[in-house]
């Protein structure tokens, strides 16, 4: 149950301290991804998907010939990947009978990756854009790559009290932003 105060302009006179008990989860909500997969979920097992043990938000189904098709899902979001496209076609289909979705096409880019096709089949995945942005919110998009990040014959010393220390906010973030990255490809 989600409960929430009431919302400027529609408060009951008298009744100021009461607050309102939601029929169903609110977009934005922290609670509304999980309103969302307790209903995407039992679907797509309706549909013959089976989840999987190892991460619950992916969805595999196999047609009779043994062709696998996967739903990867993530918030509202989710990409289909499959062998064969008449069974990526008929599972859209009967999702869109249950849902109101966009189908987007052929992913170009999902959860900050993106996606290229090659002419021989290949595909290649690369978080180019996501760094680049990382580097401009951190203020180095001016830096120079190195294969060797610090010459191996420096010296490291101890810092002083009086020496700036690093802001730890920015140090946080910046290593949040790559272990992301490290994780996602």
């Amino acid at each position: 149950m989600v409960y929430v105060e009431q919302p400027e302009g529609f408060a009951v006179p008298g009744q100021d301290d009461c607050v309102l008990l939601l029929s169903k989860a609110l977009y934005g909500l922290k609670q509304s991804s999980r309103a969302w997969f307790l209903k995407i979920a039992p679907t797509l097992v309706g549909f013959d998907f089976k989840q999987c043990d190892s991460d619950p938000c992916i969805f595999v189904y196999t047609n009779d010939k043994g062709e696998k098709t996967y739903i990867a899902l993530y918030v509202d979001d989710f990409i289909i990947a499959g062998e064969n496209e008449d069974d990526i076609a008929r599972i859209k289909q009967l999702l869109a009978q249950q849902f109101d979705m966009k189908d987007l096409g052929i992913a170009k880019k999902f959860l900050g990756v993106e996606v290229e096709y090659g002419d021989d089949g290949s595909i290649k995945i690369h978080q180019e854009q996501y760094f680049q942005q990382l580097l401009l919110r951190h203020g180095m998009q001016d830096c120079s790559p190195a294969l060797t990040p610090l010459d191996t014959s420096v010296k490291l010393c101890k810092t002083m009290d009086d020496d700036a220390l690093a802001d730890q906010k920015e140090y946080a973030s910046i290593v949040g932003g790559l272990m992301f990255a490290a994780c996602v490809t």
